[in-house]
């Protein structure tokens, strides 16, 4: 019995490394957010908060991980195509205490986090 094992690597040096620094900052403009199970929007968000972003439900999750107990988490798929990105995923979060949190997918790695309060 011949038995042949082979091996596959790859080795990478390198001398630096690039960090992605956020730094936060709160916007005041009245906004509207409509969440329904198909659809979720939200005013004066796109275009320099002029524009309304829309959004198809794609999958609604309750998850009960949170201090305040349950959180909706909605798996969404934007209406509008972006030049770059096209369309684009997101994800929004529903809480009681801590109001609705938007992650928007700009490719598989970077992710931009929008957090709205609720009155």
């Amino acid at each position: 019995m011949i038995l042949n094992l082979a091996s596959y690597s790859q080795t990478y040096k390198s001398s630096y490394m690039i960090t992605q620094k956020s730094e936060m900052e709160t916007e005041w403009k009245d906004r509207v957010i409509t969440i329904t199970d198909k659809e979720i929007s939200i005013s004066n968000f796109l275009d320099g908060s002029t524009k309304t972003l829309y959004l198809v439900v794609d999958k609604i999750e309750n998850v009960n991980y949170t201090f305040d107990g349950l959180q909706k988490t909605y798996r969404c798929t934007s209406q509008h195509k972006d030049l770059i990105a096209g369309y684009q995923k997101v994800m929004v979060y529903h809480t009681y205490t801590l109001g609705v949190t938007v992650a928007m997918f700009v490719d598989e790695i970077t992710v931009i986090q929008y957090q709205f309060g609720v009155e």
